[in-house]
């Protein structure tokens, strides 16, 4: 439990190194992909972590937990936005490649 607690303080202090939007955009639309799930699967535990701390009354653990989500959540909106614009360029060069200028 104490590492968790550590882990979700460098979290919020912005220790753990997150990718800046422009260093996702070197990412395949697999590997994105793969992100999304494991940022959805991370907010998920920390989701249960914060509830197991608001239920053993570490009010103060269960507010790191719930930045931390956030801080998640922020950078999951930036995953996704990444993913779709790729998305969306294989989609208009498919068109191109195919004839279709639509």
């Amino acid at each position: 439990m104490e590492k968790t607690i550590g882990f979700m303080e460098k979290c919020q202090t912005g220790i753990l190194p997150l990718l800046s939007r422009e260093e996702l955009y070197s990412f395949g639309i697999i590997e994105l992909s793969e992100m999304i799930m494991s940022i959805e699967h991370a907010i998920s535990y920390t989701e249960g972590y914060r509830f197991l701390f608001l239920c053993f009354g570490s009010e103060e653990s269960s507010e790191k937990a719930k930045a931390v989500m956030k801080g998640l959540e922020d950078y999951l909106q930036i995953v996704k936005d990444v993913y779709r614009f790729k998305v969306a360029e294989k989609k208009k060069r498919e068109n191109f490649l195919k004839g279709d200028m639509n």
